[in-house]
This record gives C-alpha cells, structure tokens and sequence, in this order.
C-alpha cells in the first residue's frame, strides 16, 4: 500500500505541475506580450513591465493551481485506465475511498497554498496594482522618451521629440508645454537624464531658445536663450487611499461586518474549498476505457471546471444583490457540489468491480 501511494502520488503531483508550469508559461507571455504593447505606445514605463507580470501571475494563480491539481488528477489517473493500471489495482482490492484518502494527501496541501495566496499573498499584490494605477493616473510625467517619436506627459500639457539617441545624450529636442501663465516652445542641442539629491529626475537641456506666446491675448511673444535648462519628469502625487475590498487585508475585512465585505472575504474561502471538492471529484470523473485514452476526459473536466467557476461568480453577485439570504451565504454552491461529489463516490463503490 505504501508502494502505491507513493506513486500515485508522485504521479499526481508531477503530472498537477506540469500542467501549472503549461498554463503559467501561456499567461506569462500573454500578459507580456500586452504590456511590451502597452509599454511601446508609452501607457507606462517599461520599469513597471516586470512587477506588473508578476502581480497579474499572483492574482491568477488562485485560479490555476486548482485547474491544475484538477486536470493532473484526470490525466494522472486517466493514463492509469489507458494503460490498464487501473485494473491491477481494482483487482488487487484497492477501494475508492482507498485511492482518495491517497489523493487527499496532494489536494489538502494544495488547498492551503490557494488559501495562502487568497487570504493574504493576492489582496497585497492587488494593492501594489492599485498603488501602481494611482501613480501613473495621478504624476505629470514624460518616463520614457524615444528618438523620432513625440512623447506626451500623462495629462498632455507637455511634448517631446527627440531627433536621435547616442550614448545617452538625447540630440535636437523639441519641447512644447501649455498651461500656467504661457504657453512655451523650446527647443535644444542636447540634453541628459539627472537625479538631485531626492532622487528626483531631470532632464537638463542645452544650448537651446524658449519661445513663450503670453496670455491673455497670446499676441506677445517671448524669446529667451540659455547654455543650461531643467525639466522634471515627475512630479509629487497625493497619497494613496485604498477604497477596494479586494486589496484590503483579510484581518480587516473581518472588522468592516458589511455586506460588501463578508462577500470578499467568504469569495476568498471559495477558491480553497473549490479546490478540496474538485480534487476529490477529479478520480470518479478521470475513468475512462483502454481505449479511449488518457486525455478522454479532458474536455468533460474543463466543462465541470468553469461551470463551478461560473456558479461560485454567479453566487457571489446573488448575495451582493441581497437575493440570497445572509445566513446561507456563498457556501450553498459548495454545499451542491458536495452532494455530487458523495453521489459520484458512492456509484462508483457499485460500478468499479467492473473497470476491469
């Protein structure tokens, strides 16, 4: 027994990962693919192209490691019918409720690592997102200037062109600013990126005239020229004020008692449980006949997969709505599948005499 365990597991686990490292592999270069894109059209610094992959794979994660755990199980054991494992190890008097305590030893774990990233490693990265979002939607900023493109502050009252990039020393600048008292057009030489001592960066424009038309009338000009002349790329931003549920820590959830915030908190206790029922189930569902194969089963479990996802969606904006009363909560789609799943488990102790 000890033997079979052991390789079962190992079995499920390998083949759980494997489909994880598939899915994670698919969500990485898409989401980079649409942030390189992003990133080029000058949405946002390319500094923030790393981070921001990182909390779109944290966020998801909740979604594709059960997914994965549920997939590895049907593949795992749906290579076991193909090659007629199964059937030795029917024979040999291995019940179902034998193989899933051992499936159990890989589901709970991966039950507590979703919990992990739900209650607390997801509302933080959420967060940092925000804090992110706010930063770019709220600084006058030029982060990034590219030769032979004109690049505009996030709030376009300010533009640059610059003819050519040699050795970080930008060449023939253009620089056009409105708002304030006068509206100014600035061109340089030259001009490099500086930091002052708060860490604050500067471009610093040389040899260069600015062009200023003065309101009211904008009839009187002004011309001034200099060796030297700063601009900021950044500027303070008012600080950052989280009004989310889904980036508010797990701990201060509790202590809202609203409505909107026991249904974030008890959406964050689906995923955990989800993972628990859909590892269970996996096993009944994986059957399939030698000659079938073992990927048989593979669009009947996706279907299972986001019909469950669609509900515990579906049950989270009925008790948002206040359709549902608050003493069943979101649980009762659990509880559903919890009557399905003791269903399968128990016609299967019937019919698995006969998977031989």
């Amino acid at each position: 027994m000890k033997i079979l365990q052991k390789y079962l597991i190992g079995e499920i686990t390998k083949t759980s990962i494997a489909v994880l490292a598939i899915f994670l592999v698919i969500l990485t270069a898409n989401t980079m693919l649409r942030l390189i894109e992003e990133t080029s059209v000058g949405n946002f610094p390319t500094y923030l192209l790393f981070p921001l992959i990182m909390i779109k794979i944290t966020q998801y994660s909740i979604y594709l490691i059960p997914i994965s755990l549920f997939l590895g199980v049907i593949l795992a054991f749906g290579r076991f019918y193909s090659g007629n494992e199964m059937a030795v190890i029917n024979s040999s008097g291995i019940s179902t409720y034998d193989i899933s305590g051992i499936i159990a030893r890989v589901v709970f774990p991966a039950a507590l690592i979703v919990a992990l990233f739900s209650l607390y490693i997801t509302p933080s990265a959420t967060e940092y997102r925000y804090k992110i979002e706010h930063k770019l939607s709220s600084e006058e900023r030029i982060e990034e200037i590219n030769p032979g493109r004109f690049t505009s502050s996030q709030s376009g009252s300010a533009t640059f062109f610059v003819e050519n990039i040699n050795n970080n020393i930008l060449e023939k600048i253009f620089f056009s600013s409105s708002g304030g008292r006068a509206e100014a057009i600035e061109s340089s030489s030259t001009a490099r990126y500086i930091k002052d001592k708060d860490n604050r960066r500067y471009i610093l424009l040389r040899d260069g005239v600015i062009s200023e038309i003065i309101p009211p009338d904008y009839t009187t000009t002004r011309k001034t020229s200099y060796r030297e002349h700063g601009v900021q790329l950044g500027q303070a931003i008012p600080e950052f004020i989280n009004t989310k549920y889904d980036a508010v820590s797990t701990l201060t959830l509790l202590s809202f008692g609203n409505r909107e915030s026991n249904a974030e908190l008890q959406s964050r206790l689906l995923l955990p449980i989800a993972t628990v029922l859909l590892g269970f189930i996996a096993f009944p569902v994986s059957y399939s006949s030698p000659r079938k194969g073992r990927y048989a089963k593979v669009f009947l479990g996706s279907l299972i997969y986001f019909s469950y996802l669609i509900m515990m969606s579906i049950v989270e904006k009925l008790y948002l709505l206040g359709t549902t009363p608050p003493i069943f909560g979101m649980w009762w789609v659990h509880f559903l599948m919890l009557i399905l799943v003791l269903y399968v488990y128990k016609n299967d102790m019937k019919t698995i005499p006969t998977r031989t």
